[in-house]
């Protein structure tokens, strides 16, 4: 059993290694008249284990005391010449210190990607629980009604094009989910520097959430980063 466990690992060591690996990290600035100014950073690591299969790990911290892990796959369903119809399924654990809460998210979405345009439509569950769960005998616990996800994205020129410009219209981004009414909207870029080596920036609009309606409908963030692709 043990030499069995052993080739095991080793054979999954192996395929792991073989694997595309593309590391990402972005330092993020927001500003929201509620909440004022505040700085995060993230992290993302994302695996391409076949031609039609990709995992990814994310992680972001931000000055607010606010933490986020992303966990995600997405398996390619259908390709064609006029793009590819995908099936996307993320995990999004967020937790707030100050508040001794935290939040589970859970999505799922068919996705249909081409050379300039990405369309993605799902659904999604959230629910929040006090720090530590089970506070309370859980009767603070609190499920959400299941909330439909969207995201339209076009670039100007393919992925495979040493610079690229684009805009994202959406109700989700990397750390966070909002109602199907409350949108996100960016422009984005990027420039390859050779050798794997992709620098990305992008602008932008956030809502700021029903309580702060009152004093201003939607926040806006900024964030520059690095992508790393190395060769096999």
């Amino acid at each position: 059993m043990k030499k069995f466990a052993i080739t095991l690992g080793l054979l999954l060591f192996a395929f792991v290694a073989k694997a595309q690996w593309t590391l990402q990290t972005y330092g993020e600035y927001d500003y929201t008249r509620t909440s004022g100014s505040s700085a995060s950073l993230a992290l993302k690591g994302n695996c391409q284990l076949a031609d039609n299969f990709n995992i990814g790990l994310g992680y972001q911290a931000s000055t607010l005391n606010r933490h986020a892990i992303n966990l995600q796959y997405q398996v390619d369903l259908l390709k064609a010449k006029s793009g590819t119809l995908y099936l996307e399924n993320r995990y999004l654990y967020r937790i707030f210190p100050k508040y001794d809460l935290q939040e589970f998210n859970a999505l799922l979405d068919l996705g249909w990607r081409n050379r300039h345009f990405n369309f993605q439509l799902g659904l999604t569950n959230r629910f929040t629980a006090p720090i530590p769960l089970r506070k309370n005998g859980g009767m603070d616990v609190t499920f959400e009604p299941m909330n439909v996800t969207f995201c339209v994205e076009g670039n100007v020129f393919d992925q495979t094009h040493p610079w690229n410009v684009g805009a994202r219209i959406s109700n989700y981004r990397d750390f966070v989910i909002e109602r199907f009414t409350l949108f996100f909207y960016s422009v984005n870029g990027y420039y390859d520097f050779g050798n794997g080596l992709r620098i990305t920036a992008e602008a932008g609009l956030h809502p700021c959430g029903v309580l702060n309606l009152s004093s201003q409908y939607n926040g806006w963030f900024g964030n520059v980063g690095l992508i790393w692709k190395p060769k096999n």
